[in-house]
């Protein structure tokens, strides 16, 4: 029998941020949040100070809504993403150091993604541009054609991604459109998901 793949930090840094996500928004509590934290932390023998480090284990409602009432609009202020979205180029980069970018450019080519994507800016985005998602499937067509996240934000004036330059720069994502990332980038990571949606109750 094949050994369970392991959570890694940045993998753990992704399960937090949607966590936070769902207790600001009352689907489950603060003391829910942090048994599934140790849970996870128990079943991928991670330590302790990873949780309370930078995972938000312990944190507050209060806490939890003072970094997350500015997300209600999903909007970035200016050209910095928002603080709550996740980096989907660290993640990538935990699974392929060498070649982040390619990762994240390969989700982007799967018509699934973009399908998910489109239904999350319409729901969130008063000023999506549906047309230019119709544009963009026709062009992913061709196999020369690459759907860069820079072009994607261009093309569609999407908010719950977000492109950045410089040395702390990277492509940067809403919690729940990082999750559909780190699920399609690692199984196990979509499996503890299912596991916790589906047993909530048992979470002991």
């Amino acid at each position: 029998m094949a050994e369970k793949k392991r959570l890694n930090p940045v993998d753990l840094v992704g399960i937090s941020n949607l966590l936070e996500y769902l207790v600001a928004a009352d689907n489950i509590t603060c003391e829910e949040r942090d048994r599934i934290m140790l849970r996870i932390a128990r079943e991928n023998d991670l330590d302790g100070y990873m949780l309370s480090g930078f995972a938000g284990y312990g944190r507050s409602k209060d806490e939890v809504l003072k970094r997350t009432t500015h997300r209600k609009a999903f909007v970035p202020q200016g050209n910095e993403q928002d603080e709550g979205y996740t980096s989907l180029t660290e993640i990538a980069r935990a699974h392929s150091e060498d070649a982040p970018g390619y990762v994240i450019q390969s989700w982007l080519r799967s018509g699934n993604t973009l399908a998910f994507l489109n239904l999350w800016e319409k729901e969130h985005n008063p000023d999506y541009n549906e047309a230019g998602y119709m544009e963009l499937l026709k062009k992913k067509k061709a196999a020369s054609f690459t759907l860069t996240p820079k072009l994607w934000i261009e093309r569609t004036k999407v908010i719950g991604i977000v492109s950045k330059q410089g040395k702390s720069g990277g492509t940067f994502a809403h919690p729940m459109i990082s999750c559909e990332f780190a699920s399609w980038v690692a199984p196990e990571f979509k499996m503890l998901l299912l596991e916790l949606s589906l047993n909530r109750g048992q979470l002991k």
